[in-house]
């Protein structure tokens, strides 16, 4: 995965003046050729304003950014409140919000934006349309649930899922008709590009306004984990708060973790099973036979320990950091915890 500013769109090949007309015309609600308050701030909130104008990603932002952000060359001690050389989101949030951007560029403070004064606004839009394409390179389901799973009990309870998606779809989601929704049978329903397609109410193939709030409060909530979340002790051999492939391969094997999550110890897993750990597609691929249930054979002859730490590595950098261990550490408690409980080493 490239760097998290790929969740966000770029300015289209077409000719950047139109780009600019398109965008201020989504942004002018009413049409009068100007933008009020109302319209900016009901159409961007400050987290994506940050986020589009950290072009880098790295949480911060230098002098020329505040400057795009304010308009004020001057701004950049201001917001440096622990005087470190660099402003953070949370410094840039306490020292301004949405009405103080459109304030600061509203030259003539008629409470409209108007030419030139849009300029950055239209530019802070455009940043933050969101494409189908950006947003499935910039995440990955694994990272949206674990994210979103506030108790860490890999399942979303009735009211969570209804806040979301709907009353209809908790009842699509539950397959097993328990009253939570495990990751397993949300993967089931939905991927994704599912995901995307279901916040894109209008089908235009991009999130703008509040198609984008759910999707950003995620992101968001993945950015500020990403640091957040320690390595686990046990598996961090060298304790570089990172997991490398060498230390996840060399503390399981795939028949370990297969048979310490084997519930019934039949030797083969259910799709739901599957897709606690794995996508659509890895199920499609294990289930040679296609009679919806996976053996152990016909999940070694798909993945190994390696192949799935790479399956997991999101971004490709070698290591996994964060919310991409979830998995990982999940299937390792598993087969701590088959040990202890039989007295046996599965290897």
């Amino acid at each position: 995965m490239g760097p998290f500013i790929l969740f966000f769109i770029a300015m289209v090949a077409a000719s950047p003046v139109k780009r600019q007309e398109d965008l201020f015309g989504l942004l002018d609600l009413d049409g009068d050729g100007r933008l009020s308050r109302n319209e900016v701030l009901s159409s961007i909130i400050i987290d994506q304003a940050l986020l589009a104008l950290d072009s880098d990603g790295d949480g911060f932002f230098t002098g020329i950014q505040i400057f795009e952000l304010t308009g004020n060359p001057n701004d950049f001690p201001m917001f440096d409140a622990d005087n470190d050389g660099k402003v953070s989101y949370d410094e840039v949030r306490q020292g301004t919000n949405m009405l103080r951007v459109f304030d600061r560029f509203d030259a003539d403070d008629n409470g409209f934006l108007e030419g030139p004064e849009a300029a950055v606004i239209v530019f802070i839009y455009s940043q933050i349309i969101l494409s189908r394409d950006e947003v499935l390179n910039a995440l990955t389901l694994t990272q949206v649930l674990v994210a979103a799973d506030d108790d860490n009990d890999g399942a979303f309870t009735q009211q969570q899922i209804e806040n979301v998606f709907g009353a209809q779809n908790f009842q699509i989601l539950d397959d097993n008709m328990d009253g939570v929704v495990s990751f397993g049978e949300f993967r089931k329903v939905f991927d994704l590009g599912d995901v995307f397609d279901f916040f894109d109410s209008d089908a235009d193939g991009v999130l703008t306004g509040v198609e984008q709030n759910s999707i950003i409060g995620v992101y968001n909530l993945i950015l500020n984990l990403r640091d957040a979340i320690p390595a686990d002790p046990l598996l961090d051999t060298n304790s570089d708060g990172q997991l490398s492939k060498d230390e996840v391969v060399n503390a399981m094997t795939f028949d370990q973790i297969m048979v310490a999550n084997d519930a019934d110890g039949d030797g083969q897993f259910t799709e739901l099973e599957v897709l606690s750990f794995f996508d659509r597609v890895y199920f499609r691929r294990m289930d040679v036979n296609g009679d919806g249930f996976v053996t152990f054979d016909e999940m070694r002859a798909v993945i190994d320990v390696g192949s799935y730490f790479d399956y997991l590595d999101a971004d490709g950098n070698g290591f996994l950091d964060g919310l991409e261990q979830f998995n990982v550490v999940a299937l390792y408690y598993n087969v701590l915890a088959y040990q202890q409980a039989n007295g046996v080493n599965t290897k």
